[in-house]
């Protein structure tokens, strides 16, 4: 294992001494190379190095075996699914389908998502969904594969893609711009390696990443984190208004809402189930490479799982929102493990108590998750006859048809 790990390091120093700031998301990019079937997006205003940046680690791991599709192109669909062999559809009446070299290449790199046309786009939506491609009534399997796309959401030729295909993406990461001293950095690495890009030797071959990914899988993370990963997003999901089906959207559907003040009134689309895996992975990944993760941890690595797959009230203030957000949630767990309420839940889980209970309903009151599970327990308890339906945690917040 510690010569696998030597190699994933020295793909990331081999970048980070090409590619000035922005340490933390090369990190976090190394990271989540460590799963099959990677997909990250590098986003920012132009200039910014967002191709440079997704051509080292292609270079880094594929050496010049790779293939990049551009949107800014017309691309053909010959480019990115497949095309027909006309000869053989001529003089054999044969569709024999030839699938493109961005289908097949292990290494896959696009450029400008943003400016995909709508069809191109949903063709590698389906890829990066189901990991297959279909073309003149054929199905091809897309293997094990790194896929690295970077975009500029701000440039006035974007296309507006759906939520769902940037849920594709494991993680997005947010390019700064550069210090004044960066800047003198990037010129003297100018002059040091003419072409940053060329100068970028391939330091781990894709067969030895897959089997650094092999035991990245293998990874125990310790309960309490796992717990934490759920509960983080669970928290930013749960809405006791339905948001999800709701055709009114936070803010005014938080309008005189009990939890107006809460985690929940800052998010108008919460994230889909996937972020909790993308947690997973990252933990995976982070223990294996670094030797451990904690929920500071966690924490960091949920701002780049979770800023392309959900959308804020103040989606305006972009990541530094998300931030605000995800310092609410810590104070809020801290406040639950103050209450010791994790405990109190499973204690009722295993048996009902009426003191317990009186305590639970005090708790949940303050924290919808909580008042979710003791729902529940309580639906439970209602067709046994250890509860009133007066009594109840719903019938106190007045939630009778909204959860």
């Amino acid at each position: 294992m510690k010569g696998l790990k030597a190699y994933v390091k020295r793909l990331e120093d081999e970048v980070k001494r090409r590619f000035v700031g922005n340490e933390e998301a090369v990190h976090v990019l190394t990271l989540n190379l460590l799963h099959e079937r990677s997909t990250a997006l590098i986003r920012a205003p132009r200039g910014r190095g967002k191709s440079t940046l997704m051509l080292l680690f292609l270079r880094g791991i594929f050496g010049d075996d790779f293939v990049v599709i551009s949107g800014a192109s017309e691309i053909k669909r010959g480019e990115v699914i497949a095309r027909l062999h006309i000869p053989s559809l001529e003089r054999e009446g044969v569709e024999r389908v030839i699938w493109s070299a961005f289908v097949k290449a292990p290494g896959k790199g696009i450029d400008e998502v943003n400016r995909l046309n709508p069809y191109t786009a949903s063709n590698i939506y389906h890829l990066l969904q189901f990991g297959e491609v279909w073309a003149y009534g054929q199905r091809y399997v897309v293997g094990d594969f790194v896929l690295f796309a970077n975009e500029n959401p701000g440039d006035p030729t974007t296309f507006t893609h759906p939520p769902p295909f940037y849920d594709r993406f494991d993680v997005s990461v947010q390019l700064s711009a550069l210090s004044l001293s960066e800047k003198f950095r990037l010129q003297k690495l100018t002059e040091s390696y003419g072409s940053i890009v060329e100068s970028m030797p391939q330091v781990i071959d894709f067969d030895t990443l897959r089997e650094a990914r092999r035991e990245v899988a293998e990874v125990e993370v310790d309960v309490d984190l796992r717990a934490l990963m759920n509960v983080l997003v669970r928290d930013l999901q749960a809405c006791v208004r339905n948001r999800d089906i709701s055709r009114v959207r936070p803010p005014a559907l938080c309008e005189g809402c009990h939890f107006v003040h809460g985690v929940c009134s800052m998010v108008r689309e919460g994230p889909s189930e996937r972020a909790t895996l993308v947690l997973l992975n990252l933990a995976k990944a982070k223990e294996w490479l670094d030797g451990s993760v904690t929920e500071d941890d966690i924490y960091r690595l949920a701002v780049y799982a979770l800023a392309h797959r959900m959308e804020l009230v103040r989606h305006d203030r972009g990541v530094e929102e998300l931030e605000r957000v995800l310092r609410r949630q810590r104070e809020l767990n801290e406040e639950r493990r103050a209450r010791r309420q994790w405990a109190i839940l499973e204690r009722l889980y295993r048996g009902f108590s009426r003191d317990l209970y009186k305590l639970a309903k005090e708790i949940a009151v303050e924290d919808l998750v909580f008042a979710e599970e003791l729902m529940k327990l309580e639906e439970e308890w209602l067709a046994k006859g250890l509860v009133r339906p007066e009594e109840t945690i719903r019938q106190r917040l007045m939630l009778d048809g909204e959860l």
